[in-house]
């Protein structure tokens, strides 16, 4: 899953509506993690 995602670490953000941001999807991926945005973020 690591080589095909890209990603450096085990690690995936849960995207959730309302509380999880642009901003905290690419701390997570610049980070080395799969970073998501939820429905409805803005």
């Amino acid at each position: 899953m690591l080589d095909t995602l890209g990603v450096t670490l085990p690690i995936v953000q849960a995207p959730m509506a309302g509380v999880s941001t642009p901003a905290l999807a690419a701390a997570v991926s610049n980070t080395g993690g799969l970073g998501s945005i939820g429905i409805g973020a803005t």
